[in-house]
């Protein structure tokens, strides 16, 4: 894989309400980015805008095959760590306020081909101790000039 790419995140959540409704929060966002691998993990930097404040998010995807990172500086500050057969906590940093996650990964499934990696993690999202929803992130990292990005 070279080192100018694009990645895809998807993020779906199944938000607990009253506990007799559920309802799903679903967020996608493709960007370019920059690959790199090292010490048997796949690394991913990228950078977002935060959308009310215009400041620029750098993020940084730690792959490997039973554990991803996820860390975030800038207006939104965090290192989240998703470990097959864990559960971790963390803190999310926002302009408002910081929130405690709690992170417990129920499945993750990393797939590796030369031109694409694909990372699916499911996992139950606490807040601040609170089971909040069962949720599920999809990365998916290709080669920027393959042509063959598709959403």
């Amino acid at each position: 894989m070279t080192e100018d790419i694009l990645i895809s995140v998807r993020g779906l959540h199944t938000l607990d309400i009253e506990q007799e409704e559920e309802e799903t929060d679903e967020l996608e966002m493709t960007m370019p980015g920059k690959y790199y691998f090292r010490n048997g993990k796949h690394y991913v930097l990228f950078e977002e805008t935060d959308e009310e404040s215009q400041s620029v998010v750098k993020n940084r995807f730690k792959l490997s095959e039973d554990r991803l990172e996820i860390s975030k500086k800038g207006a939104m500050n965090t290192t989240m760590t998703f470990q097959r057969g864990e559960k971790s906590s963390s803190w999310y940093g926002t302009p408002v306020g910081d929130v405690q996650l709690g992170i417990e990964v129920t499945d993750m499934q990393l797939m590796e081909s030369d031109d694409e990696i694909e990372m699916n993690v499911a996992y139950a999202l606490e807040m601040n101790s609170e089971h909040v929803s069962d949720s599920r992130i999809r990365l998916r990292i290709m080669e920027r000039n393959k042509g063959l990005f598709r959403i």
